[in-house]
C-alpha cells in the first residue's frame, strides 16, 4: 500500500511576525566591525579560538576581514605576492599552512 504524500503547512511564517520598534527614548548603538579589527589582541584571540575549535572557515573569514584594508602591506612584509594573499583568502582558495602562517605572522606583528 502506497502512502499518500501530503504537504504540511509551516507553523509560523515571517509574514505573521510582528514588527518590533525600539522603546521611546531608547538609544541604539551602531556597530562598526572595523573598530574590532583595529585591536590586534582581539583579532589574535579570535584566530586562536577558531583554531582551537578546528574551524578553518572562521579563521580565514576573520583573517580576511582584518586584512581587507592593508593586504598589500602584509603581502610585502611576508614576501609573497598580493594575488597569492587574495587567492588564499578567497572562498575557493585552498591555502597551504605555510602561506597562512606567513600571512598571520606578518599581519599580527
Amino acid at each position: 500500500m502506497h502512502k499518500k504524500k501530503t504537504l504540511k503547512e509551516a507553523e509560523c511564517c515571517f509574514e505573521d511576525m510582528p514588527i518590533l520598534t525600539p522603546k521611546k527614548g531608547g538609544k541604539l548603538k551602531t556597530h562598526h566591525p572595523e573598530k574590532s579589527f583595529k585591536s590586534i589582541g582581539k583579532v589574535g584571540t579570535a584566530l586562536l579560538e577558531s583554531l582551537m575549535e578546528n574551524d578553518t572557515e572562521a579563521f580565514i573569514e576573520i583573517l580576511d576581514g582584518y586584512l581587507q584594508i592593508n593586504r598589500s602591506k602584509v603581502a610585502r612584509k611576508a614576501h609573497i605576492a598580493r594575488s597569492t594573499v587574495q587567492q588564499a583568502l578567497s572562498k575557493h582558495g585552498n591555502p597551504t599552512l605555510r602561506t597562512l602562517a606567513k600571512i598571520v605572522h606578518e599581519s599580527l606583528i
